[in-house]
Formats: C-alpha cells, sequence, structure tokens
C-alpha cells in the first residue's frame, strides 16, 4: 500500500480502523491507546553496534541474487564472535540499569 504523503502503511485510515477493532485497548502507536516508548537507541545494541557489523558483511559486494543476500545475512550472522556478544552486553548491561532505576523515563548518561 503507498500513500502519496510518504505516511506509512499502518497511518492508512483503513489500517488504523481494523488495528483498533481487532486489538481494542491493546493498540501501541502515536495518538493511541498507548503511546510509544521514548526511542532509547543507545539501549539497542542491534541499531548501535551489530547491525553495522552485519551490515558491512553482508553488502562487501554487490549482491547478484536475492538468495545471496539470504546466505550472506545467515553467514554474518554465524560470523558474530561469542566474545563481541559478551561485550556489547557489558556495555548495555549499566544503561538497562539506569533505566530501570529511571522507571522508563529519559535519564542522561556518561560514556
Amino acid at each position: 500500500m503507498v500513500q502519496h504523503d510518504g505516511a506509512p502503511p499502518h497511518k492508512v485510515s483503513s489500517v488504523q480502523k481494523y488495528n483498533r477493532d481487532t486489538f481494542q485497548q491493546q493498540v501501541i502507536g502515536y495518538g493511541g491507546y498507548v503511546e510509544w516508548p521514548p526511542r532509547a537507541l543507545d539501549l539497542d545494541p542491534l541499531h548501535f553496534f551489530l547491525w553495522g557489523y552485519i551490515k558491512q558483511r553482508v553488502y562487501a559486494t554487490p549482491l547478484p541474487t536475492l538468495q545471496e543476500l539470504r546466505n550472506r545475512i545467515t553467514d554474518a550472522c554465524a560470523s558474530v564472535p561469542p566474545a563481541m556478544l559478551y561485550n556489547v552486553q557489558r556495555e548495555v548491561q549499566p544503561l538497562v540499569q539506569m533505566c530501570i532505576v529511571a522507571e522508563g523515563h529519559n535519564f542522561e548518561h556518561d560514556r
């Protein structure tokens, strides 16, 4: 589904109505029943670290086919060393604790 104003498909009124009718008070969204939580990319190692690692390996050379893309993604994920995952977890753990203390609200931290 394409909208001329560039809005994502979940903003189409028919989709919003379906979501409200189907999920009632369980809808999460902007201006919906439950507001989306603030974005906290510092708490998301997939965005700030791991995705860059994977992307670098997947797109190192042009991809000839969709199957090759799938293969490279699988291989890149399998190549992540356990020590790298441990380091990501170690870096994120204090930030998660600060988020818990702040009860999910915004907080400042120094790196």
